[in-house]
């Protein structure tokens, strides 16, 4: 198997369920020919260099994913297929894929966000400590860039001085 990134620009008309449809479509289309889906990311609506069909901006969304190169050649038929995408580009990233790195580098799912008690508010108070130790940290930081401005206006004072002596 070799590893492809695909990034594609998606109409910004098509509507959110028209979009999600579009990206089970690709993403089955890579399950179905026995490819890996590594990364979907969708990375928003951005304005184009240039017009594309007198579109102005496009939804940009990036898949990373390993299979065969018959899958590019049907998933690259596919948005040519689809009136909704704009562009394609497809690259390949590596010839050889070792599939379990992927696995065991993925990403575990992020536990849930801590839920606050009302009555006590103990969630909110630990982020307004974790607020205040990072204005700590900002200060301090300030602090040391003030300390290391003078000694470097000092430092060219005195080089100044020994030059002129």
């Amino acid at each position: 198997m070799r590893r492809y990134e695909t990034l594609f620009i998606v109409a910004p008309d098509c509507s959110e369920e028209d979009f999600s449809s579009i990206g089970d479509k690709f993403t089955g289309i890579i399950g179905s020919m026995n490819g890996v889906l590594i990364e979907y990311k969708d990375q928003g609506m951005k304005k184009l260099a240039y017009d594309i069909r007198k579109y102005g901006k496009g939804h940009y969304v990036l898949m990373e994913y390993a299979g065969l190169p018959e899958l590019v050649n049907e998933l690259e038929r596919n948005m040519r297929l689809d009136d909704k995408i704009l562009k394609y580009i497809t690259v390949k990233l590596a010839d050889e894929v070792d599939l379990e790195e992927f696995k065991a580098a993925a990403p575990e799912p992020e536990p849930e966000k801590e839920k606050v008690d009302s009555t006590t508010g103990t969630a909110a108070a630990k982020e307004t400590a974790a607020a205040a130790g990072e204005e700590e940290q900002e200060q301090a930081g300030a602090e040391s860039d003030e300390g290391a401005a003078e000694e470097v206006q000092e430092a060219v004072a005195s080089s100044g001085s020994e030059k002129a002596s």
